[in-house]
């Protein structure tokens, strides 16, 4: 059966100490990347974005489908487009270990202050576009039925970011970006080796706020005097 235009929201952790805690950094919400500039403004980068993506209960919805009695005598019956409650005997799901954004992305770097006033501090506007895989961590229950599923590449997606990127003698810098994209995940476990699979298309919008350092591979090589 289908379930038509499900919301769902994320699930942010407290800002506590787990955030720099090693065993327990995988727990709240994060993002890492790590790129490479080949001009001062074109790069190319690769990174996870942690998110988690939580369906909200008792919302109203829309069902098509069949469900037999040996699979549920409460909600036996043939639909099409009809309005139901979303309990939870009828579905809890969620990815909340998560929605992963894994990701190759080509950016855009535009210098806007190159000295912020007298100060070291200068601001430049980034942008990018890309996208490769979501990996999920599926914990779901139709009518009942269900698990906590591993950890298992469930679809693909395509996402675009803009933000400020401010520097710090061009070394240390604070991001503050916005990123939004669709994410289509045709093959999410529901029992992990067996053959039912969840299908679910979304759009979503992160943001986020992260501290970065830029260092430099090898040495600049030395101009020549030479005409």
């Amino acid at each position: 059966f289908t379930l038509y235009d499900l919301k769902a929201k994320d699930r942010p952790s407290a800002i506590t100490w787990q955030y720099i805690n090693p065993t327990k950094l995988s727990i709240p919400q994060y993002n890492v990347r790590m790129g490479y500039y080949f001009t001062d403004r074109f790069a190319i980068s690769f990174g996870m974005d942690h998110m988690k993506y939580v369906i909200i209960p008792n919302q109203n919805t829309l069902i098509s489908g069949v469900i037999t009695s040996e699979i549920s005598e409460k909600y036996e019956g043939a639909y099409l487009n009809e309005p139901i409650q979303l309990s939870d005997d009828l579905l809890e799901f969620e990815h909340t270990d998560g929605f992963n954004l894994v990701s190759l992305e080509f950016e855009y770097l535009q210098p806007l202050f190159r000295q912020i006033g007298k100060s070291d501090f200068s601001m430049k506007w980034n942008a990018g576009l890309g996208g490769i895989w979501i990996v999920t961590k599926t914990k779901v229950k139709v009518l009942g039925e269900g698990l906590d599923n591993d950890f298992h590449v469930a679809g693909y997606t395509l996402a675009g970011k803009t933000g400020p990127k401010f520097f710090y003698k061009n070394k240390f810098f604070l991001l503050a970006e916005i990123k939004g994209g669709y994410a289509s995940l045709p093959s999410v476990l529901i029992k992990n080796a067996e053959p039912e699979i969840g299908d679910h298309n979304l759009l979503f919008l992160e943001y986020y706020i992260a501290l970065g350092l830029n260092f430099k591979l090898g040495k600049r090589k030395k101009e020549s005097n030479e005409r």
